[in-house]
């Protein structure tokens, strides 16, 4: 007999060698442990291992009560997580803020080394210590930046639209997918690709604008860069699109029914959300609140499956808004109780109860007593699972923590904060008063509720190096400008730090002290040359209707913000306005008197310096409107592809917006070509060439953008008077002149039809383009039948 003997070195080597080979080749191990098994295999070997109780703990989560699994510090307590939720979690929502712990409500979100430990202790026991030992998803609210403490905080999603500019945007959301993800970030709540139609409604901040073509250019660019291609990288996170679908609900109050009829929703609210399924595929869809054609949208079988996944080819999972499901019983009525309900959402598609899963914890209960087939929740389940092994959370739950300083708010994203901001401000109207000159001797008065505050939007996190418009103006200004301010008004009452964050309730301000405030502004006024007089919103009054209404009924300028102009115009200086807020406003008054006007929306925190160099000059606005301005509440709804049944005037005059869709100005001059065809006559499968000249016509560089719209002439059913089809927006020096391209394609021209076919119908089509929807040159084409 051989005696063998083996060091501990070489045993060691032999180990760590065997490591290496997958673990069922030795029957040691399941399936889903083996990362180079097929996913599609791994799920099915998980789900025949779970328990029902663990297969509905994954299609729940834990928000609010996050209290459950957190000691009184706010750590991860082990003990009281097996206690809470001993048969696992599908998901954790936002660990980067306090919910849960004693520093709630008075400091809203963790430090920035805080979350990605605390993100790593939840995944450890979760992995470690359950019995199959299942990852976390962990979500984040990412509408224009990872909003936690100390992440980059970029312009609110209408100015992203206002760059008309996807490779940016992509950019910019490649940026927001990073910061989160080295956070222990999984699954992003963005983008919002509803329509900017209801300006009363407080959630048109989250909305890129009023145009489904462009609506779905912007938000395939914020899947892009956040979610990257299929699988996941290691930089990415999966996005969820919202809301599925919210249309324009009544009055504009958030949750109201959203009133349309089949071929509205095919031709105008599922178009953006047909666009990013199709060219971005995006991992999750999030059903809205709101009843769409007469059904909730958390309990409509008919829009989830038949129409999410049967006609637009959605394959991913349904996650609930928060509250979503539980909603069909409390506010819908559609259901007696959350047993009710939970059937119903489940039935109807939704894979996730988000943010607690009140609802779904009823689901084994109701399995057992037959009123739930258990094969809807191993369909549920299948696609949460999914998620999890195509993030790699099996084999690395865990995320480096020293990286989060590294890649968080970094010199390079600051400085694309700045710019996209720098393109997203449009300038409506100049008289010529702008660009200021820095250099110049002026008394400049820095007047109005918006001019000291960074206005960074909702949902957005916290950053201490955020600018105001003053400091950015002070940074800028040249030694020869005295700069004075006054608030003129308040539009609502401040926090202790002088701000007003969107979960604050809104305290009004007092009429009286308010007409104080103007007094003062106008004395200010009268010892200046100038007034920059900065207006608008704050996250307290646009916003959507959570610590409080964030609806309203006119779009006004809020509170006395009009008396402050009257009270500034009436000094006879020079004004110039800039709008900051999250909504189109009715500013008529600054429009006819005020000597330029610039709407900026939220820029963000690098928003002051990107105000600063536009007004002085140093970046020539090129932003342009991406929803049309109305002139009055009372013409709601004003968007710009309405019918031509739909154009008329009332007695007050003739219903047009007070700034179309698509308009911006220059500190330049440009001229566009009438759009060339490479054919005027196609058959209906052809695609056509389409060529627009365009000539910087000015002394300064600047930036255009070519817009080409269609308008099919004679159509068996309706269409809009005008559709955006494709747009560029380019960078022109002084002479330059440029030959834009633009390919249109059968499904370019096609439409539903009377049957509500999807067909191209023979006939004449105009072809225009121009700088805006209402400055336009045309051509004719014909589509031979």
């Amino acid at each position: 007999m051989t005696t063998i003997v083996v060091s501990r070195r070489a045993l060691l080597a032999s180990s760590a060698l065997l490591a290496f080979v997958p673990a069922r080749a030795f029957g040691a191990a399941p399936v889903y442990r083996d990362a180079r098994a097929p996913i599609a295999d791994r799920v099915k070997d998980l789900l025949s291992r779970m328990t029902l109780e663990e297969k509905v703990a994954q299609m729940r989560c834990v928000w609010t009560e996050k209290g459950k699994i957190l000691d009184a510090q706010g750590n991860f307590s082990p003990d009281k997580a097996a206690q809470a939720f001993p048969d696992g979690i599908g998901q954790i929502g936002r660990p980067a803020d306090t919910f849960g712990t004693r520093r709630f409500p008075a400091q809203w979100f963790r430090e920035p080394e805080e979350t990605a430990p605390l993100v790593n202790a939840m995944q450890r026991y979760f992995v470690e210590r359950t019995r199959l030992g299942i990852p976390l998803l962990v979500h984040e609210e990412t509408a224009h930046g990872y909003q936690a403490r100390g992440a980059t905080i970029f312009p609110i999603p209408p100015a992203l639209g206002s760059t008309w500019d996807p490779a940016l945007v992509e950019r910019v959301f490649a940026v927001v997918g990073k910061e989160a993800r080295v956070r222990g970030v999984t699954v992003a709540l963005s983008p919002v690709i509803d329509l900017m139609r209801e300006p009363r409604w407080g959630r048109m901040e989250e909305f890129f604008g009023e145009d489904p073509y462009l609506v779905g250019a912007m938000g395939a660019a914020s899947v892009r860069g956040q979610q990257g291609p299929r699988p996941l990288g290691r930089d990415k996170v999966f996005v969820t699109l919202k809301h599925f679908v919210h249309g324009s609900p009544q009055g504009g109050l958030n949750k109201a029914p959203a009133d349309m009829s089949e071929r509205t929703l095919r031709e105008t609210y599922l178009v953006p959300f047909a666009h990013v399924i199709r060219d971005a595929d995006p991992a999750i869809v999030m059903p809205s609140y709101n009843e769409v054609e007469g059904v909730p949208a958390h309990g409509s079988k008919a829009l989830l499956e038949k129409t999410g996944r049967g006609r637009l080819g959605f394959k991913g999972a349904y996650f609930s808004d928060y509250g979503g499901i539980e909603e069909l019983a409390k506010s819908h009525h559609v259901a007696a109780d959350l047993d009710a309900a939970a059937i119903l959402a489940l039935e109807a598609g939704v894979d996730a109860d988000l943010p607690d899963g009140n609802a779904y914890a009823r689901l084994p209960a109701l399995v057992k007593a037959g009123r739930v087939d258990v094969a809807r929740i191993d369909a549920a389940v299948a696609r949460i699972l999914a998620l999890k092994f195509e993030a790699g959370l099996f084999e690395n739950p865990y995320v480096d923590a020293a990286r989060v300083k590294r890649e968080t708010n970094t010199p390079a994203a600051i400085a694309l904060a700045r710019t996209v901001a720098e393109k997203a401000l449009i300038l409506l109207k100049n008289d010529g008063i702008l660009p200021f000159d820095p250099a110049a001797k002026m008394k400049l008065a820095v007047i109005g509720p918006n001019a000291v505050e960074a206005m960074i939007g909702g949902y957005s996190g916290e950053n201490d190096r955020k600018v105001g418009v003053l400091a950015g103006i002070r940074a800028v200004a040249g030694p020869g400008i005295a700069i004075e301010q006054a608030d003129g008004v308040w539009i609502s009452q401040p926090d202790a730090k002088g701000e007003h964050p969107m979960m604050a309730y809104m305290k009004p301000v007092p009429d009286a002290e308010n007409r104080a405030r103007i007094a003062q502004a106008v004395e200010v006024a009268k010892r200046s040359d100038t007034i920059l007089l900065v207006l608008g919103d704050n996250p307290q009054i646009t916003r959507e209707s959570v610590a409080g209404p964030g609806d309203r009924h006119s779009i006004d300028l809020y509170g006395l913000q009009n008396e402050l102009v009257e009270a500034l115009l009436a000094t006879g200086k020079p004004v110039v306005a800039l709008l900051l807020n999250g909504r189109p406003l009715t500013v008529n008054r600054l429009a006819e008197k005020a000597d330029a006007l610039l709407e900026g929306w939220y820029l963000g925190e690098e928003g002051g310096h990107a105000v600063a160099n536009v007004l002085f000059g140093r970046v020539n606005p090129g932003g342009k409107l991406t929803v049309s301005v109305p002139r009055s509440t009372g013409d709601l709804p004003i968007f710009y592809n309405h019918h031509a049944s739909a154009e008329g005037s009332y007695l007050e005059g003739k219903r047009t917006p007070l700034f179309p869709f698509g308009h911006g100005l220059s500190y330049t001059s440009f001229d566009l070509s009438a759009p060339r065809l490479s054919r005027t006559e196609i058959g209906r499968g052809d695609d056509v060439s389409i060529e627009v000249d365009v000539t910087n016509t000015g002394k300064r560089a600047g930036d255009e953008v070519i817009q080409l719209y269609i308008r099919d002439d004679v159509s068996s059913a309706p269409r809009p008077v005008l559709e955006l089809r494709r747009f560029e927006r380019v960078t022109l020096k002084p002479g330059e002149r440029r030959t834009v391209r633009f390919a249109l394609t059968p499904d370019d021209l096609a439409f539903w039809n009377i049957d509500l076919d999807w067909v191209v119908e023979p006939g004449s089509f105009t072809i225009s383009a121009g700088a805006s929807s209402a400055s336009l040159k045309t051509a004719t084409l014909i589509v031979r039948a």
